[in-house]
């Protein structure tokens, strides 16, 4: 976890898996990619995936050139503007930066203002509590560029020694046309009843099933 020099309420969680996700309020701008503890200068570097979650509404200039190695950005619904340069355009340009978010928002229309690919955000679904078993699990619908979608589950369990956590993931592939005709309340009935109401109290699929059914009605009339 690094931590801005500029800003205390910019915070970046690093993973592994070269994501990177930067937690904040209101417009980042250039001196917020400065973090403490200090990596090393090219630390942004070691990173292909950005996620700029909720909380952040702007990126300012000279920031994304910061992430040199960017191949994706997901923005967050809350994020309505990016400072556009000649660098930063050549950047994502030369990296073909996909670009992920939610439908009809400023991730969308900036993916197609530069003529870059866009993807739906994977959207959290669940979250489900095994207390028999202490299993904690995390059910996520995942959207790919390659392949069709499918619902993920990361189960999370004890180790077999103290401080150590067991589990697994798997993953559930889905027809590409799963969402078609299919509501909040539908698309709950695919899982367990104790999970019902976080399904159908989720804004962000509810919002994704209604947009991506109003776009195949469309495409379907114009054929």
């Amino acid at each position: 976890m690094y931590f801005s020099k500029h800003n205390d309420d910019t915070v970046y969680i690093n993973h592994s898996s070269g994501l990177l996700e930067v937690e904040g309020k209101g417009p980042l701008c250039r001196e917020d990619a400065e973090v403490r503890p200090a990596p090393g200068e090219d630390w942004a570097d070691e990173y292909h995936t950005l996620h700029v979650k909720e909380g952040v509404t702007a990126l300012g200039e000279g920031y994304l050139e910061t992430f040199r190695k960017i191949g994706c950005l997901i923005l967050s619904r809350s994020v309505t503007m990016i400072a556009q340069t000649k660098e930063l355009d050549g950047l994502l340009r030369r990296n073909k930066v996909l670009i992920r978010g939610e439908y009809d928002t400023f991730a969308e229309e900036f993916a197609h203002k530069k003529g870059l690919k866009f993807l739906h955000c994977d959207i959290p679904l669940a979250e489900d509590h095994d207390e028999e078993h202490h299993e904690h699990e995390f059910i996520t619908l995942r959207f790919h560029s390659r392949g069709a979608p499918d619902i993920h589950h990361n189960v999370f369990t004890p180790g077999s020694s103290a401080g150590s956590w067991g589990g697994g993931e798997y993953a559930s592939e889905l027809p590409r046309d799963f969402y078609v005709g299919c509501t909040a309340e539908t698309f709950a009935g695919y899982f367990p009843e104790h999970l019902r109401d976080q399904l159908t109290a989720n804004d962000m699929l509810r919002r994704f099933l209604e947009t991506a059914n109003r776009r195949h009605e469309r495409s379907v009339r114009s054929d």
